[in-house]
């Protein structure tokens, strides 16, 4: 959705009102709020999927958050379902970057507009909340060019699934072509629990 800054100064208004008279509004103004404050417009398409507008295509950048969380929360949830000693296997070949089997590293608040979308997929429209560091800060540039790698692994894989689970070998292949501690990126636990 496009709003020009003359509209969303109108939104941001009757957001404004529609507080000052309470009650139980049918559209919650601070969601429209949050929405244009956090330039995520896109959001609002998301959100609200029963109004007749013309809807535009998701950016770019949107789709490609989307799909590295949902890479890292599935693999962490298949992860999850092997044996003990797949898990074992799974963690001795990974080394230092099996912890991210556990934890998403993040994305660089500093240079990185995943970030945000990260923030706002969790905060606003309640995505990804059960992936722990969801919205972490990776500290480090690196992240995101090794996430994409991570993807050309993911997505043949993720497309083949249907009605089974990752093996620890598949696993195995999706992470070691992902971040490694000597990429510099530094996971700081507990980022991801800033909820406003």
């Amino acid at each position: 959705m496009k709003l020009s800054p003359g509209e969303k100064l109108s939104l941001l208004m009757l957001c404004d009102i529609s507080k000052r008279v309470g009650g139980q509004p049918g559209i919650d103004p601070n969601f429209i709020e949050q929405t244009i404050y956090a330039d995520q417009l896109w959001g609002l398409d998301w959100e609200f999927t029963g109004i007749p507008y013309e809807r535009e295509q998701t950016p770019k950048a949107v789709s490609e958050t989307v799909d590295i969380l949902d890479m890292f929360s599935l693999s962490s949830a298949h992860f999850k379902g092997l044996t003990s000693p797949d898990q074992k296997k799974v963690r001795e070949s990974l080394g230092h970057s099996a912890r991210f089997l556990d934890s998403f590293p993040g994305f660089d608040a500093n240079h990185d507009p995943h970030f945000g979308i990260a923030q706002y997929l969790v905060q606003h429209l309640k995505k990804f909340k059960d992936l722990p560091g969801a919205t972490n800060n990776s500290h480090s540039q690196s992240s995101l060019p090794h996430y994409r790698v991570m993807l050309q692994a993911y997505r043949p894989l993720r497309a083949k699934l249907a009605d089974r689970a990752f093996t620890a070998e598949e696993l195995i292949g999706i992470f070691k072509a992902g971040p490694k501690p000597q990429d510099g990126i530094v996971y700081v636990s507990g980022e991801d629990e800033n909820d406003d």
